[in-house]
């Protein structure tokens, strides 16, 4: 019958009169039982180093491992080597302590990294943010009575000594279910919140933080990079940011071209008055050449040199007949 070996593999030595019994552990291919298989060598056929196996024995010899799942934990005991050698030895087989203590210290660095986030959050809160509340807290904080579960809020607006939320429409029974509502972009749903919003005072929030009631509270940004959005995307730039066309200025230049002078005048009066500085120069060179109005080198040069301010290059060209 062929041997498949079960997951952990099992393997067991034992030590008997100059000799190693091991003691394999494996299940059949085809029905569903178990067997052993023994072999045995000599001890001298087995290098020193090998006879340190990474598993538990039964007796819990001088070469025994705690392993688990097939990670070497720790040693049980020292194989006889010398110090130096046992060094090396216990420190790999040792190898999973190792782990596990570096992932607890990381996970602790990162709980901690995150309570100051939220408490950074909580000073200085801002429009957009997302809180989690334990509703009963945050009713009592009200002087309301409420059955228990989880809501969503999201500051409204923030004054020098209150905070505007808010407030979800749905209540959760777990805080999960917060956790996804947030990630599956919920927030951006125009029934997600009530229409009535509720206020907190800013000093209120710490010690709310502090007892639980507020179980987080996160930037936007933040919950962008785990996954969700919470607040509107911000609108495009226009390609174009170059100057924009006054309409009058656009008029009385069709106005010119058809020969009507008046008109042409009139529209750019009314841009000259806006500010537009391509009607204040067209004004003002209609004054100096008398189209449609008498010649007023006065007003010409008045209309030039506010176009002039505005760095206009045809104006600062013609206040050459102003001198």
């Amino acid at each position: 019958m062929p041997f498949l070996p079960i997951w952990p593999p099992m393997l067991r030595t034992k030590f008997k009169q100059n000799k190693i019994l091991l003691t394999f552990f494996s299940c059949a291919s085809v029905k569903n039982t178990c067997a052993t298989r023994n072999v045995s060598m000599p001890v001298s056929a087995v290098p020193t180093e090998r006879l340190a196996p990474t598993h538990i024995n039964k007796r819990f010899g001088r070469y025994s491992v705690l392993s688990a799942y097939g990670l070497p934990l720790m040693p049980l005991g020292r194989p006889g080597a010398a110090l130096s050698h046992w060094l090396i030895w216990a420190t790999y087989h040792s190898l999973g302590l190792w782990l596990i203590a570096a992932l607890v210290v990381l996970l602790v660095n990162h709980n901690h990294q995150q309570g100051q986030q939220m408490a950074a959050n909580l000073a200085a809160p801002k429009v957009w943010d997302v809180y989690v509340f334990e509703k009963q807290g945050l009713s009592r904080a009200l002087g309301k009575d409420a059955a228990p579960g989880y809501q969503v809020l999201q500051v409204k607006a923030v004054d020098p000594d209150t905070v505007t939320f808010k407030v979800s429409s749905v209540t959760y029974k777990r805080e999960s279910g917060t956790d996804k509502a947030i990630s599956m972009d919920n927030l951006m749903l125009d029934s997600y919140f009530l229409t009535n919003s509720i206020s907190l005072e800013r000093q209120q929030l710490a010690p709310l933080f502090a007892q639980g009631t507020i179980i987080s509270a996160r930037r936007p940004e933040h919950i962008y990079i785990d996954g969700g959005i919470v607040r509107p995307r911000p609108k495009p730039k226009p390609l174009y940011e170059g100057p924009k066309l006054n309409q009058a200025n656009q008029k009385g230049i069709e106005y010119f071209r058809q020969g009507l002078w008046t008109e042409a005048l009139s529209a750019f009066q009314r841009g000259a008055e806006q500010g537009d500085a391509w009607s204040q120069y067209n004004l003002g060179d209609m004054y100096l050449k008398g189209q449609s109005t008498e010649q007023d080198t006065r007003q010409a040069c008045l209309w030039f040199k506010k176009a002039a301010e505005q760095n206009h290059p045809k104006a600062k060209i013609a206040l050459k007949h102003c001198s």
